[in-house]
């Protein structure tokens, strides 16, 4: 990814352990009203060294004068050019200098104790890719989502959510706010700017960590809260963003879905689908269909490379998954 840039950790003294890598467009009042409570779980972890990194991806606010006056700690970066949620966390991806890094978003509140729980998984599993917590809304109590689990039936990947406690290894890791082992991310080229600009990429880079051998984990007792779209819907129109995300579904199924039983389901059913579409007069899956055919080479170039390298199938992986502690 031309977005990242690898710095050797050799090259610098007193390299942080862990960089929080929060990217932010246009975003002054989120920081003001996040960064307090993610340096505030930064102090609570005193067995490991942290940075705070806000990626601004050349907001027109005052967003930079802010942090430098409000909140002189943080490392504040900006990107030479708007490259967008993906471009902008593999942008600081390349500058951070540390063994674990957080991706997370400006408006993700962190209970003080979260970066700890998470932390602790690096220690006890040398295996582990990355790890997320359980997150709720600002008002902290409604729970949004945490544990997730997948299947593919006719030809399409759903999504479901597990119970919150539930500390089975997840299928992916939350985007909002998740630590990841900085090699690994790098070796993976970081998000993957075929689903730019939102949606699928932190999926995408879950499932391809756990196909190779890799483990996801699920830390609950790691709590995060999260202003649900609130930059998102600044940036997408809500019907654009349906759109996207059915696009996404799609390219994530032509890219990572390489067991030939679920390949042939998918040729079988989409088609199907997309004819009782045409005859019901909805629109919304042609439209996705046809803007993902426009990133088609470049998915399938993808595909490739990912037969070359995965260990697991799709359904040793979905079993794994789907399959609770409990059970």
């Amino acid at each position: 990814n031309r977005n990242i840039r690898n710095c050797s950790p050799d090259t610098f003294m007193n390299t942080p352990d862990i960089t929080l890598i929060i990217t932010n467009w246009n975003g002054r009042e989120l920081l003001r009203e996040c960064l307090p409570s993610v340096l505030e779980s930064v102090a609570y972890d005193t067995k490991r060294k942290y940075e705070i990194m806000v990626v601004d991806d050349c907001s027109s606010d005052d967003s930079l004068e802010i942090l430098a006056q409000e909140f002189p700690t943080v490392r504040a970066e900006k990107t030479p050019i708007n490259y967008g949620f993906h471009g902008a966390n593999n942008f600081g991806a390349g500058l951070s200098r540390s063994h674990l890094i957080m991706p997370m978003n400006n408006d993700i509140k962190l209970a003080d104790d979260a970066l700890y729980h998470l932390a602790e998984h690096f220690e006890n599993d040398k295996d582990t890719f990355s790890v997320s917590g359980k997150f709720y809304a600002f008002d902290g109590t409604t729970f949004l989502y945490g544990n997730r689990g997948g299947t593919f039936r006719n030809g399409h990947f759903y999504l479901y959510e597990k119970e919150p406690d539930d500390s089975s290894q997840t299928l992916f890791a939350c985007g909002g706010a998740f630590m990841v082992k900085r090699e690994g991310y790098l070796k993976l080229g970081g998000f993957d700017p075929i689903y730019h600009p939102l949606y699928y990429e932190e999926i995408d880079l879950s499932y391809r960590a756990l196909k190779r051998g890799w483990k996801v984990h699920y830390e609950p007792k790691s709590v995060a809260y999260h202003k649900v779209q609130s930059t998102i819907t600044r940036q997408e129109k809500k019907k654009q963003i349906g759109l996207i995300s059915a696009r996404n579904n799609y390219l994530f199924v032509w890219k990572n879905i390489l067991d030939r039983p679920l390949t042939y389901q998918f040729m079988l059913y989409i088609p199907l689908f997309l004819i009782r579409d045409l005859f019901q007069m909805k629109s919304r899956f042609w439209i996705a269909f046809y803007m993902a055919l426009k990133r088609l080479p470049k998915t399938l170039k993808a595909r490739k490379q990912e037969k070359l390298d995965v260990i697991f199938s799709d359904q040793e992986i979905l079993d794994k998954i789907n399959l609770s502690r409990a059970e």
